[in-house]
């Protein structure tokens, strides 16, 4: 049974996406039903090893495929266009992965569906923190925000409401969601680059077992789990050490990666899902990573932070 904590409406755009979310996907680490920690132990290996998590399905040929939205090998998305007279709204997907792992191509279920309500589909690659070209933050996110922007400079040619984007992610990728969605507009108006002058903002941002937090301190606190954290904690930052973790500059990285940090009023609605329970903290040690990283409580947090500035943010979890 999904339980749900709500605030404030939905708005239109949102709803779509709510339904699309509810019918078609499941946070990380756990199935519709059963075990939470037993469902996410093969995700987990498959995470350190550097695998994505999500796997690429098969899906109907994108109208423009493999487009080059920056300089970087994969900067590159795929877009779905919706048959409408009117200019359309669009989805967004970022794949997850640990920023180490996925492809574009586990946008799955949601083109058709999405195609079927009048909603164009986009999704796209991003630079990773380990493996070829390695980046470290912000790296991914500004590659995330960076396509929020060209699907902007796209509008007309591809039929698209400027100002009704989604965001949509999943683990890795709904950490950058949120990050984007919550994140002051990231516009540059001196920019000679057309496309870095025009917003990154958004209207609504759906989330899939994202971290609303990359503070090491506050997930042992408050989620619990594995000391490690995470495999891809330090090269996220750029550094090989907790020692090197702990310094102020780095401790500034820390904050300004997490979403939670950019919280403000007139922020895009948020929805968060999350496969397992909001109880149990903290974690014991031995919990599988792929657990305590996809934990509920990082939507919990970001909900009490939401709420009291008039956000609109809905909350489901088991």
């Amino acid at each position: 049974m999904r339980r749900r904590e709500s605030g404030g409406r939905v708005t239109v755009l949102l709803a779509a996406a709510l339904m699309l979310a509810l019918s078609l996907a499941v946070a990380p680490g756990a199935g519709a039903s059963g075990d939470v920690r037993e469902k996410s132990v093969g995700r987990q290996e498959r995470v350190q090893e550097g695998e994505g998590v999500d796997r690429p399905t098969a899906l109907r040929q994108a109208d423009f495929a493999d487009v080059k939205y920056g300089p970087h090998e994969r900067n590159v998305l795929d877009f779905w266009k919706a048959e409408s007279e009117k200019p359309a709204p669009v989805l967004l997907y970022f794949h997850g992965g640990g920023f180490v792992g996925g492809d574009k191509r586990a946008v799955g279920g949601y083109v058709e569906r999405c195609l079927a309500e009048g909603i164009s589909v986009a999704s796209a690659n991003y630079r990773f923190v380990r493996g070829r070209e390695p980046v470290t933050f912000p790296g991914p996110h500004r590659d995330g925000a960076r396509v929020v922007q060209f699907l902007r400079h796209k509008s007309k040619e591809w039929n698209i409401t400027p100002d009704r984007i989604a965001l949509v992610g999943s683990s890795a990728g709904a950490n950058m969601a949120l990050w984007i969605g919550l994140h002051d507009d990231l516009a540059d108006p001196e920019s000679e680059d057309p496309v870095a002058r025009l917003s990154s903002r958004v209207s609504c941002v759906v989330s899939h077992g994202g971290q609303t937090s990359n503070d090491p301190r506050f997930i042992l606190e408050r989620i619990g789990g594995s000391p490690r954290v995470h495999p891809s904690l330090f090269p996220t930052y750029g550094v090989s050490s907790w020692e090197e973790l702990d310094t102020p500059d780095v401790g500034r990285l820390v904050e300004e990666s997490s979403a939670i940090s950019h919280a403000t009023a007139g922020d895009p609605a948020v929805y968060l899902a999350y496969g397992g329970f909001l109880a149990g903290t903290p974690l014991p040690k031995d919990t599988p990573i792929g657990v305590s990283i996809h934990h509920a409580m990082f939507g919990k947090v970001l909900k009490e932070k939401l709420d009291p500035l008039g956000v609109e943010c809905h909350l489901y979890y088991k």
